[in-house]
């Protein structure tokens, strides 16, 4: 194709997209249930990761500080996740600003030195009608982290802080003769949560070095209220609806080189956002099958601002960028997903044979619905089939 002079071609084929100028799709702790994924509208930037990885604080937080409801009936522990399909409408991806996460992750054998460890007081109470009350009155929790060997050097100084929190737990259970039934009610509020994390991370034999800064606060409430029925282990479905508000406010640094990409950059990034969702789930699970369709709105407001200046895969980039968003969008999501880890026994028919043969009446269950066989069997009872 002949390009006209004066013309300029299409940035997405010269520059690599900036991770600061784009506004970030919501925290999905803040305003989508655990599973939803970040909306495929939203292009991921393609930019040379730093030396080190984001992650979480070394440390070590009481389980009392950061309530989490049980696990729902409905959803199989360590079932497959695959999202084919997502959209999302309106400003839902404006609205809640994400960042300040901790950049630096500590090399294997790394050395920890906790400075401060105070859990403070956890509760747990049981409640009226089997419900069980928990919480803590705040936490605290400081360390640093030092490595060198191998050509790796890492040093780095994390804490934590929490307020005041509490969550509440309450789940019943009926079996009955189609399977069994289940209902569960959660409720959760965290006051204030706040971490930081300074370092640096060098890697002497790539030449890659990486300097971070970073700092998080945040706030938020939430209920969860779901209901669930299996007819056996093969068939089963579930209901759950989620409402949750939260407030975040960030700001991080990270400066990094790394000669083997071209890139020698130093980018910085603060936010602050207020977001309120509500969404609804149903799904269920056939056999290996799994699926489930989630749908809700989250409103709010947000303001991001941010810049970044130097060598990025080789190109000389500057970049500065300030973005406030107000609204309320729309999410929907399906999720499929299919069990390939072990063979399931008994089968469908199997597993409902009991219930269906109560419910027909029959003196033996095996009358109601013929016994399962694998091809293999029924191979060679017609083979050597004998009237």
């Amino acid at each position: 194709m002949v390009r006209r002079i004066g013309s300029s071609l299409s940035r997405s084929a010269t520059l690599p997209t900036s991770t600061v100028s784009q506004p970030r799709p919501p925290a999905r702790a803040s305003t989508l249930p655990a599973t939803a994924t970040k909306p495929t509208t939203v292009t991921k930037p393609v930019a040379t990761p730093p030396a080190a990885t984001a992650s979480k604080p070394t440390t070590n937080t009481p389980a009392a500080t950061e309530p989490r409801p049980v696990k729902h009936a409905g959803a199989p522990e360590g079932a497959p996740s695959y999202s084919p399909w997502e959209r999302t409408t309106g400003q839902g991806s404006d609205v809640a600003v994400s960042g300040g996460d901790n950049k630096l992750t500590a090399p294997a054998g790394a050395k920890q030195n906790v400075l401060i460890d105070k859990p403070g007081r956890p509760f747990q109470k049981d409640t009226f009608g089997g419900g069980r009350l928990s919480g803590n009155v705040g936490s605290m929790q400081a360390s640093t982290t030092s490595h060198s060997g191998g050509g790796v050097h890492h040093y780095s100084a994390q804490a934590e802080l929490q307020g005041p929190s509490a969550a509440f737990e309450m789940q019943k259970t009926h079996a009955g003769r189609f399977g069994v039934s289940s209902a569960q009610l959660t409720g959760e509020a965290n006051s204030f949560k706040a971490q930081a994390q300074a370092g640096v991370s060098a890697d002497t034999g790539s030449h890659a070095y990486t300097a971070a800064l970073t700092a998080k606060a945040e706030t938020g409430v939430g209920v969860t209220a779901s209901a669930s029925h299996d007819f056996n282990r093969h068939v089963g479905g579930y209901v759950k609806g989620e409402a949750k508000a939260s407030a975040t406010a960030f700001a991080e640094g990270v400066a990094t080189v790394d000669p083997k990409t071209a890139t020698a950059m130093v980018s910085g990034q603060v936010g602050a956002g207020a977001t309120a969702g509500a969404y609804a789930t149903a799904g269920g699970h056939v056999g290996r099958v799994h699926g489930s369709v989630t749908a809700g709105a989250v409103a709010g407001a947000s303001a991001q601002a941010g810049g970044k200046f130097g060598l990025e895969n080789g190109f000389l980039k500057h970049s500065a960028d300030v973005n406030t968003a107000l609204g309320v969008g729309t999410h929907v999501k399906t999720d499929v997903a299919v069990d390939l880890r072990h063979h399931v026994k008994p089968g469908i028919a199997s597993g409902l044979r009991p219930a269906l043969g109560g419910a027909m009446g029959v003196p033996a269950p095996a009358i109601a619905i013929e016994p399962e066989k694998s091809h293999v069997e029924k191979f060679f009872a017609k083979a050597f089939h004998r009237s």
